[in-house]
């Protein structure tokens, strides 16, 4: 029964262990999004209300993972973007100082142009134009964005006037974070289902011992819906606005396009069609999860780079993210103790998670030294920028570039070209 709701392959058992433990571990990769993207949205109280960004946070991911595990059937988990939250309050609220309604309007219509691409598979088209040696690397880079994610989270590494960034300051946090990816790593290595969710356990209890007054006063919070329905199309469909939904657009496309890539790269498919089908319905239900976003008042969400997590755990199926949405259920109430669980027990996971992902660099065989170029500078330039969509930018600018100067013209296809020039323009628009 399980395996037809949550599998392409009912024939094959599901390994109930796996995907339960994988939906644990994918919640305790992402929930400090439940936090985090209100904070980011809330822009220091001149973007959206605080209380209404969390109950909206919640209620998308609960949606969006629960339709991407009947959809996609595979331990994908769907959640607000992090890099496009930013750009949403910083350049959209505080910058161009549109309201939460024409934002909101803004992220309905770059939703839809997305939607669009997928549904005529011009998405597809642009995917299957990217050469696989840049797949790899766009996986690779992404291993090594979250590896960096998880040493700044917990304070290894911070910024440093002199030298850019340099070493933090070691402290409890800190070596408790380099235990945990030392027992996340062993475990991992002997296979252990529980690699990473028992060292989140363990290092969060010690941490709650150590700090109790990190524990919230209070466990309880209503929902606030407020933002449900606020959407202003009129306002989003004036002139002056066409740019933030251009830029939206771009962004949204490369980001969620690369993540799912980067993900789809770690499963094991029968054949190419079998891939090629994968790919289709997690595009689709991310190019959805955007338009649903906009009506709930929250930035667009995107299948979640954390969601390696799961797969890496062994979870193969939907079943493990609908685990996850089901556990995210009650923090539309428990909101608080979200902050219960430390940067130091989830950065060792992330660690582990994206160093398993930069391996993948492995599978890269023979290949001219301006490959390598392209597929360093895809790598390196995503933790340089803090971007996916940086990263995955340059490196398909830089592959077509250097083939061009090369006279290499065969190895370029006339949508690679068109996708560089598009590149291009998102250079200008940021």
């Amino acid at each position: 029964m399980l395996a037809k709701l949550f599998s392409y392959h009912p024939e094959k058992p599901i390994d109930l262990h796996r995907e339960i433990t994988g939906g644990l571990i994918n919640f305790m990769a992402i929930a400090y999004i439940i936090m985090v993207n209100p904070l980011i949205l809330h822009a220091n109280g001149a973007g959206f209300p605080l209380n209404a960004a969390i109950t909206s946070t919640v209620a998308i991911i609960v949606v969006m993972t629960i339709f991407a595990s009947f959809v996609i059937k595979l331990p994908f988990v769907l959640a607000p973007g992090m890099g496009i939250n930013a750009i949403i309050a910083y350049n959209l609220v505080l910058h161009d100082k549109l309201s939460v309604p024409t934002v909101l309007g803004v992220v309905l219509f770059s939703s839809v142009l997305l939607f669009i691409f997928s549904v005529t598979k011009i998405r597809q088209i642009i995917v299957h134009a990217i050469p696989e040696i840049l797949q790899i690397a766009l996986s690779a880079g992404i291993g090594f964005f979250l590896f960096f994610i998880g040493i700044k989270n917990v304070g290894i590494v911070s910024a440093n006037n002199n030298t850019i960034i340099g070493i933090g300051h070691f402290d409890l946090p800190i070596i408790l974070t380099c235990l945990g990816f030392i027992a996340a790593s062993v475990l991992f290595i002997k296979r252990k289902i529980y690699a990473f969710l028992l060292p989140i356990i363990v290092i969060s209890l010690i941490y709650l011992i150590v700090y109790p007054q990190s524990l919230p006063k209070t466990f309880i919070q209503m929902p606030d819906f407020s933002l449900f329905m606020q959407i202003d199309m009129l306002a989003a469909l004036k002139l002056s606005v066409l740019p933030a939904i251009l830029s939206l657009f771009i962004v949204n496309f490369f980001d969620a396009t690369s993540t799912t890539m980067g993900l789809l790269a770690q499963l094991h498919f029968n054949s190419q069609q079998e891939k090629g089908s994968y790919l289709k319905k997690s595009l689709l239900t991310d190019s959805v999860g955007g338009i649903v976003a906009s009506f709930f008042g929250i930035s667009p969400s995107v299948i979640f780079v954390e969601s390696s997590a799961a797969i890496q755990n062994g979870a193969k199926t939907g079943l493990a993210s609908f685990i996850t949405a089901l556990i995210c259920i009650p923090f539309i109430f428990l909101a608080p103790l979200i902050g219960v669980i430390p940067s130091a027990a989830t950065s060792p996971v992330l660690m582990v998670v994206g160093l398993i992902m930069l391996s993948n660099i492995r599978q890269i065989k023979s290949v001219n030294f301006e490959d390598i170029i392209a597929i360093a500078i895809t790598v390196i330039m995503m933790p340089l920028c803090f971007s996916i969509t940086a990263g995955a930018i340059f490196g398909i600018l830089s592959y077509t570039l250097l083939k061009l100067m090369l006279g290499k013209f065969n190895e370029l296809s006339p949508t690679l070209i068109v996708i560089a020039i598009f590149c291009c323009g998102w250079f200008w628009l940021n």
